[in-house]
């Protein structure tokens, strides 16, 4: 099958589709808790919605639920409105193609001059993530948000192409949007920040794009501090402290091997081990070095916290221990340190990344697909992107996907 025919591009995308409707049809929940987060918790937050609204909304970190109200509210009204639960799942269910439509859009816009075709069946692979396909059947905010989210990344590309101010109101719109269904996406505003800055300097501009995010977010503000219904501060383990979903060595070790693990389609494809050696130097050995060991005397992640990356499970599961994951992350910062350029703009991501997830377990489903978005889409590479976007990247990310949802699906029946 010729990836460059428009129908086989056209059947691919429906099989896939297809291949969700049957998840959808048999329950699938290859992410392992999707499931019983929506028919155990989501579902008993609907029917609450539905008796008594204002009573659930000012009592909403009683139900031990870390994600926003938001979503919850909205799939209650369509409740109200006689529409039963399997139906509200399955418009539910559509909103992974409108955001694969999102990101298509994106990598169009950012990459002119790339094969379409590519792209678009690059954007398709989306439909066969575990953690995506999980969330999509069973509805949970994180969905809407990354949609939201990529809306938002689609104002601000044009934004940086064209410094249109109303690109940049409409960018601000949907990225405070997106926060309210996933607050975990509120702090991307820093790095717009930067270069709103760059272009705007300190002017009415700047300071009316400052005002308008705080003005946007006030009802969040007041709704989690005012009324004191902080459910970001639920704990998933009884005896940690709001303090303990703060250590930033934990986040670093883990985000940064998740970063290596979803590069590696891009790894075998361009990144072999002789351009790691042409681009190799001693001083992000040393750098490395420094770091790794600097955060290792804080690290205390716990496999009972759940969580903690595919890496520090696989540690657990042959060694009953973190040591192979302590090498791996060494590993990845020997990665990140040379295949990513040390500039501001990585740096920006990488802290904003970090502080993206102020809860203290760290799952997968937080930044998958988000790291691949953003690895096309805003990360700068010590290698031209576009020269590996191409039929070779369809065949490794596709590869890498299937192997992840197969890992996924065996995991089910342990």
């Amino acid at each position: 099958m010729h990836l460059s025919d428009n129908t086989n591009k056209t059947l691919i995308a429906l099989v896939l589709y297809f291949s969700l409707l049957i998840g959808f049809y048999f329950g699938e929940n290859t992410s392992g808790g999707a499931y019983d987060d929506f028919t155990i918790l989501r579902i008993k937050l609907i029917e609450s919605f539905k008796n008594d609204f204002i009573a659930t909304f000012l009592s909403y970190n009683d139900f031990g639920d870390r994600h926003s109200p938001l979503l919850m509210m909205l799939l209650s009204f369509l409740s109200v409105l006689g529409i039963e639960i399997d139906v509200i799942r399955f418009i539910h269910l559509n909103i992974l193609p409108l955001l694969i439509l999102m990101i298509y859009k994106c990598l169009i816009l950012k990459f002119p001059n790339i094969d379409k075709k590519i792209i678009f069946l690059i954007c398709c692979v989306f439909f066969i993530s575990p953690s995506i396909r999980s969330t999509a059947i069973w509805p949970d905010s994180r969905l809407i948000g990354l949609l939201i989210f990529v809306f938002s990344i689609y104002f601000f590309l044009n934004f940086k192409k064209n410094h249109s101010y109303k690109n940049c109101i409409y960018s601000n719109l949907f990225l405070v949007l997106s926060a309210y269904f996933s607050p975990n996406f509120s702090v991307f505003f820093l790095y717009y920040f930067f270069y709103y800055f760059k272009i705007f300097n300190i002017s009415q501009k700047l300071i009316a794009i400052f005002l308008m995010n705080i003005f946007l977010s006030l009802p969040m503000i007041i709704y989690l501090f005012y009324f004191d219904i902080n459910f970001l501060s639920i704990k998933v383990v009884s005896h940690l402290s709001a303090i303990d979903g703060l250590n930033p060595s934990n986040k670093i070790f883990i985000i940064s091997t998740l970063i290596f693990f979803y590069m590696l389609p891009f790894i075998y494809n361009q990144l072999s081990v002789t351009f790691f050696k042409k681009n190799f130097k001693i001083k992000h050995l040393y750098f490395s070095t420094v770091i790794f060991f600097l955060l290792l005397y804080f690290f205390d992640y716990s496999i009972n916290y759940t969580g903690g990356g595919i890496f520090f499970k696989i540690s657990y599961l042959l060694f009953d221990n973190s040591y192979l994951f302590f090498c791996i992350t060494f590993l990845s910062f020997l990665f990140i340190t040379n295949i990513f350029k040390l500039d501001f703009n990585n740096v920006l991501l990488f802290f904003v990344l970090i502080i993206s997830n102020p809860q203290f377990s760290i799952y997968h489903k937080y930044f998958d697909p988000l790291l691949i978005i953003l690895f096309f889409l805003f990360f700068n590479f010590n290698f031209q992107i576009e020269k590996i976007i191409n039929s070779q990247l369809v065949k490794n990310i596709y590869s890498f996907y299937l192997f992840l949802l197969l890992i996924n699906f065996g995991r089910t029946f342990i």
